[in-house]
């Protein structure tokens, strides 16, 4: 199987809210391609996956399988990021970092505190 390898790769878990319920969504995968043998991405493209459906460990490396079939490969000491559902959207839409995302929103909390 082709497989993409991705650097500062973040497994980020989405909820969604409904009724003032925190509802699991499920993980996805961020981070940043280095070598892609499908041919999808380019180097240095920041990338979201659809829904992580298994993972397994490789030595120092993470292989992590998904909905639409695709195979990547994180190093095992990755980040673990929860999200809202909002803020996947804002991820995909603008190839955010969750680590960008996550500054987002506490420069919306920080203007909301501050008006």
């Amino acid at each position: 199987m082709e497989r993409t390898y991705l650097e500062d790769a973040c497994i980020v878990s989405v909820y969604d809210y409904q009724e003032f319920e925190k509802l699991f969504i499920g993980d996805f995968l961020s981070g940043v391609v280095i070598d892609d043998e499908t041919f999808r991405f380019r180097p240095f493209e920041q990338i979201v996956t659809s829904k992580i459906v298994s993972k397994s460990a490789d030595g120092d490396k993470l292989e992590i399988n998904t909905h639409s079939g695709s195979c990547y490969v994180i190093d095992a000491d990755h980040k673990l990021i929860d999200i809202s559902f909002v803020e996947l959207v804002v991820m995909r839409a603008g190839a955010y970092s969750a680590h960008r995302v996550l500054e987002m929103r506490e420069q919306l909390k920080f203007r909301n505190k501050s008006h």
